[in-house]
């Protein structure tokens, strides 16, 4: 059910038929990309205290996507009808605490790793012209790295991204011309904003890492909750690479709202992962998808 290539065609298809079989789902477009694609938002129990659960901020990491539609449909039959997640029911914990799901941040960026530049739109020539250049295409459909694009820290970033000769859009790591300058970016800060999560976690891959902190904004209770993550699932507590510290939606989550925000680094090998790890990996993390009902 789960195991499928998560293009635009395949991911709306099964979101048609996650609301189908779970009405109760509350669903809403948020956004859209830069071509025009929506991004989606599914929650479901405590409309008053949820966390967030986001996934896909980058093209090549669509494996996210599968993992996250997987803990949301198994926590919909939970509701739905009392079945155990990992061997829990969760039900109880879902009445105190929801959970707010973006599956795919980046549509246009999963739909060019997938299906090549002209899915691009208006923007194919430009893919066209830089996707030679790479084995995993992580920007979006102009070439703006997502994840180096939030308001936090992106100064300094910009300077680093600078200095390694990233000066233009390509297919990953350029953080914009200015902070939130791409549609994308801002639908999941309003949305954030309009919501305010008491706790965010953000799927990436790949490496089986955690990240927790973001300078002097860090919560006090966030290395303890990342100790816990970690014994869940077999990830270390890491912190990312000079080049990936700051502009990621963790980061600015943390700054503007003191909340504890999380970073999963799923999975191990070469962006795009197989598809075939997608059980393995769910797996891997459940325990610790789990817990984010109850840290």
């Amino acid at each position: 059910m789960y195991n499928f290539y998560p293009n635009e065609d395949n991911r709306l298809a099964f979101y048609d038929n996650l609301l189908n079989e779970f009405p109760f789902i509350q669903a809403q477009l948020i956004g859209k990309s830069l071509v025009g694609r929506g991004l989606h938002a599914f929650s479901i129990g405590n409309a008053e205290n949820r966390v967030l659960i986001a996934a896909a901020f980058h093209g090549g990491e669509w494996l996210t996507i599968n993992l996250a539609l997987h803990f949301l449909r198994d926590l919909c039959l939970c509701l739905d009808c009392g079945k155990p997640v990992c061997g829990l029911r969760l039900e109880h914990r879902l009445n105190k605490r929801g959970i707010t799901f973006i599956p795919c941040v980046n549509p246009d960026g999963v739909e060019i790793d997938l299906s090549g530049a002209e899915s691009a739109g208006r923007y194919a020539p430009f893919v066209r012209s830089q996707i030679y250049e790479c084995d995993c295409w992580q920007a979006n459909a102009r070439g703006v790295d997502i994840n180096h694009n939030f308001p936090a820290g992106w100064d300094a970033l910009h300077r680093r991204e600078q200095d390694m000769g990233i000066y233009k859009p390509s297919p990953t790591r350029y953080g914009g011309t200015h902070p939130a300058s791409e549609p994308e970016t801002q639908a999941v800060m309003d949305h954030t904003e309009m919501n305010r999560f008491s706790r965010a976690y953000a799927l990436h891959s790949q490496g089986r890492e955690i990240y927790y902190d973001f300078k002097e904004y860090t919560p006090p209770e966030s290395p303890a909750m990342s100790r816990v993550l970690s014994m869940a699932s077999g990830y270390k507590v890491s912190k990312p690479p000079l080049i990936a510290d700051g502009g990621g939606f963790k980061d600015w989550f943390i700054e503007r709202f003191h909340q504890p925000g999380f970073t999963f680094e799923i999975g191990r090998g070469k962006n795009p992962l197989p598809l075939s790890d997608e059980s393995s990996e769910y797996q891997r993390i459940l325990k610790a998808l789990c817990l984010t009902l109850v840290i």
